[in-house]
């Protein structure tokens, strides 16, 4: 038998073109993470647990929160950070 983890969460419902990010930092202490890319293009992403909850719980109102295609949010790659590169998330249809 596997262990499991039991998830209740929940999150509000966004339109279609617009994202709040209140509830996906909701009773989080300290939300860190930063996505790092190397010269070959290979992408690491370090977190700390927070910084995890965080990520997923946004990822997961992307998912389900009927989005328009193209729909996009912009983020600098390192949580807290208000200035340099910029990680660019979108919504597409199928595999665009």
């Amino acid at each position: 038998m596997h262990n499991t983890i039991e998830v209740h969460l929940n999150l509000t419902r966004d339109t279609p073109n617009s994202m709040n990010f209140r509830d996906t930092y909701a009773g989080l202490g300290d939300a860190w993470y930063k996505f790092d890319v190397d010269a070959m293009g290979n992408v690491t992403l370090r977190a700390n647990a927070d910084g995890f909850e965080h990520l997923a719980r946004y990822f997961l109102k992307m998912a389900r929160g009927q989005k328009k295609s193209s729909y996009h949010a912009h983020h600098y790659v390192e949580s807290g950070k208000m200035e340099g590169p910029e990680l660019t998330i979108v919504i597409v249809d199928e595999h665009e």
